[in-house]
């Protein structure tokens, strides 16, 4: 498996009613703010819901991350509704041994995968490859320092360190790779965080061992997000993915 990485920059944002969604011929990421959602909107939207999937926002300790839960998953129900012409509260869902979420056998072919963190969301999508996305926001005073040293390889600590003023945010930028690939491939952080992948529009063969039938290559695209996200998509695709921010 060879995987290509890049940090992006002069992304262009576009802005979308969720009314007017899109098709997914081209691999895309949506963003949301679920913090500007009224109360009114966040009850239409849990009805989009499955029985399982309420009782799941409702664990939620806090309302808002409730509503993220509720709207991000209304949302995802709602754009792929639009694309199988079915009903999103009818759209049933599979999951693989580690938990990742897909359409049923026989459905059109359409991954997707979803983050959220502080009051963003991110939904990708792909009829191309497997996709992961992965979303963290950036916190100045967190001491990665710990994670770092017991996940990251030699090669990402003397990355992170060789520029001071931007370690915090070169510790995201590889977290949020790390996260989003092995979504992709669909086994979960579980014991493989030691997969390398910092090195910028460089390819490589991980160290570690993956499924016989995850061969392919898998491109790595990181973006921040209004100065204090770092956001990264996976997959199979070379090309940049559309982001849509969602109105």
């Amino acid at each position: 498996m060879t995987i290509f990485t890049e940090t992006l920059t002069g992304i262009e944002f576009r802005h979308l009613d969720p009314s007017a969604l899109p098709d997914l011929a081209e691999p895309v990421i949506f963003l949301i703010h679920t913090d500007s959602y009224s109360a009114s909107e966040v009850s239409s939207f849990q009805k989009l819901l499955t029985a399982q999937e309420q009782e799941k926002a409702a664990r939620f300790r806090f309302i808002k991350d409730q509503h993220s839960y509720i709207i991000t998953h209304a949302l995802l129900r709602k754009i792929l509704g639009r694309c199988l012409n079915s009903e999103p509260a009818e759209i049933e869902f599979v999951s693989n041994k580690f938990g990742k979420p897909s359409l049923r056998p026989g459905d059109r072919n359409i991954h997707f995968n979803i983050s959220h963190r502080c009051g963003i969301s991110a939904l990708a999508f792909s009829t191309k490859s497997e996709i992961g996305i992965d979303v963290e926001k950036i916190d100045p005073e967190f001491d990665f320092n710990l994670i770092a040293k017991a996940h990251f390889s030699e090669a990402e600590d003397r990355f992170i360190d060789a520029e001071q003023s931007e370690s915090c945010k070169r510790f995201y930028t590889i977290w949020t790779r790390k996260e989003a690939l092995l979504k992709a491939i669909g086994t979960g952080i579980g014991e493989n965080l030691e997969v390398e992948v910092f090195r910028n529009v460089n390819q490589y063969n991980p160290e570690l061992p993956f499924p016989a039938n995850q061969e392919a290559d898998y491109y790595l695209n990181s973006f921040e997000y209004l100065d204090r996200y770092m956001i990264t998509s996976a997959g199979r695709h070379p090309e940049l993915l559309k982001i849509w921010i969602l109105l």
